[in-house]
């Protein structure tokens, strides 16, 4: 019969190796395996040193194998990383309190050295019986013992109670049993039959180890616990989180802040402990407030990401609206808000020199087209549209002899004197030194002929551009519309002749007429 207990052990030790070496061979090395493979390896040595204590022929040498197996208990913290990493989903631990239980660990591996722990061993029915001394160690052992598998159950309970997934749940139980059942096979085996001199109990702590093997080695291949890597993706998605140059916050189907990070806390000016537990309603104006609302719940109906844009304080935002699910609520959402106000910015902008001329400000052909077919939409049978098409004389004097910096001022000088004079019409530069004008709802050609009077005179006037005394006269040319033309292609032509013809016979404006240009 005594030698049934050392084959036992052997046998526990080489299913230990053989854990070990499946582990080692299971897909990808990762953490977790790796913190599983140190438990297993300290159960190894456990059991192999029992096994040659039952062999030893004499008490002495038997003690000796007992204290060497007092090395295994370095497993004690393993676990409790293990079971808290599969609760947190990997969340660092506090390396510290893991710290504490080391030294705790060590501290009573010396103890067992200096015989504090056990310090006598008896022949029993199925081998050498290690008997515990009465002493503080002894005691602070078994709190410390009972401490960590109180724990240990606690937290496998935890997983298995607040697991979201059937296989999850499936993981849990098996993690929570075999904890239970080791506990009580390795405290009865190792504590309580020595205690009470109850030998016919065989003393086989280690099969508690392999009680506990039964179900973390599942727990790492079969069930897929992969707590560490999901910690790591946590401990990233917090970090991406918090760290993103864009506004993000989490809501629920209320529009409660539930979390936010720290770009959108500045976006609304506030405190983030102050934030959290606020509603939209509370942070955002009415109109605001409505219009977001009924986006959240867009998404929360459809289960589809929606986008819309608002302004606010003269910043212009776009927010993508996320529908996300979690373990204690399902009507979710995740905000992902952008600034775009360069965007809208830089998208007026363009929209603008669409339509725009660059240097001046004023409206190009295209604007001119668009404008001029709104004011024959609105012209009736009794007026009249004149199209003034402008050349500014002696530009080219200015521009070659003074420098095109100057010649550009002179432009934005001359564009600003037409708008100022062209009140009721539309002012717009064709090209170079010509611009156009545009007056709608004109009577009969004596309105048309003041108003070149005054265009010529606002222009003659002298200016200051630079330093240097500039001076100069258009020559306008003048078509109307429905008489000289109908389309704007057709009136600018036309408008162009005209100009031509008062520039050679040196008059001021000149009037667009089929067979020849009518000088006034």
């Amino acid at each position: 019969m005594s030698r049934i207990l050392p084959q036992v052990n052997f046998i526990v030790f080489l299913v230990y190796l053989s854990a070990v070496i499946y582990l080692f061979a299971y897909k990808t090395p990762t953490p977790e395996r790796n913190l599983c493979v140190s438990i297993v390896l300290c159960f190894a040595l456990w059991s192999f040193c029992e096994a040659h204590a039952h062999l030893s022929p004499t008490p002495e040498r038997a003690l000796m194998w007992f204290s060497i197996s007092s090395f295994g208990w370095i497993i004690f913290p393993l676990p409790v990383l293990f079971f808290y990493l599969a609760v947190t989903r990997g969340i660092k631990p506090n390396f510290k309190a893991l710290l504490v239980l080391s030294f705790l660990c060590f501290f009573l591996i010396t103890a067992q050295w200096r015989g504090d722990l056990i310090n006598e061993v008896a022949r029993g029915p199925f081998g050498w019986v290690a008997f515990w001394a009465n002493s503080p160690a002894f005691h602070l052992f078994v709190i410390y013992y009972s401490t960590i598998l109180f724990f240990c159950a606690f937290l496998a309970l935890k997983f298995w109670l607040n697991a979201e997934e059937r296989r999850q749940r499936a993981q849990g139980k098996i993690l929570f049993f075999t904890v239970v059942a080791g506990f009580f096979v390795g405290t009865f085996s190792d504590v309580v039959a020595p205690m009470f001199e109850i030998f016919q109990v065989p003393p086989v702590a280690c099969l508690a180890g392999l009680i506990w093997l039964a179900g973390m080695v599942p727990a790492v291949t079969k069930y897929g616990l992969l707590s560490l890597e999901l910690g790591y993706f946590k401990d990233l998605y917090e970090r991406l989180f918090e760290f993103t140059p864009d506004p993000l916050a989490l809501l629920d189907e209320r529009g409660i802040f539930l979390s936010a990070n720290q770009a959108m806390i500045n976006s609304l000016g506030q405190k983030k402990d102050e934030l959290i537990g606020k509603s939209l309603r509370q942070v955002l104006d009415a109109k605001t407030y409505e219009l977001r609302m009924t986006v959240i719940e867009e998404a929360l109906r459809s289960g589809q990401v929606k986008t819309f844009e608002d302004t606010r304080k003269g910043r212009h935002f776009r927010h993508n609206i996320v529908p996300v699910s979690f373990q204690d609520s399902k009507n979710t959402v995740l905000v992902i808000s952008r600034d775009i106000t360069e965007e809208v910015k830089a998208m007026r902008q363009l929209e603008f020199y669409a339509y725009h001329d660059y240097l001046t400000g004023l409206p190009n052909r295209a604007m001119l087209e668009i404008k001029f077919s709104e004011m024959t939409a609105n012209c009736d049978g009794n007026s009249l549209i004149a199209v003034f098409f402008l050349d500014l004389d002696e530009f080219k004097f200015y521009n070659d002899s003074l420098g095109h910096d100057v010649g550009d001022e002179i432009l934005k000088e001359f564009g600003k004197r037409l708008c100022q004079k062209v009140r009721n019409g539309l002012v717009g530069r064709f090209g170079g030194d010509e611009f156009i004008v545009i007056l709608p709802h004109i009577k009969n050609t004596e309105h048309v002929e003041h108003a070149a009077s005054e265009i010529v005179s606002t222009l003659k006037t002298p200016t200051k551009i630079r330093g240097f005394d500039v001076s100069l006269s258009p020559s306008i040319g003048i078509s109307l519309y429905p008489k000289d033309g109908t389309s704007f292609d057709e009136l600018i032509r036309h408008a162009d002749i005209a100009m031509y013809k008062a520039k050679k016979s040196a008059r001021s404006y000149c009037f667009f007429q089929e067979d020849r240009a009518f000088l006034r």
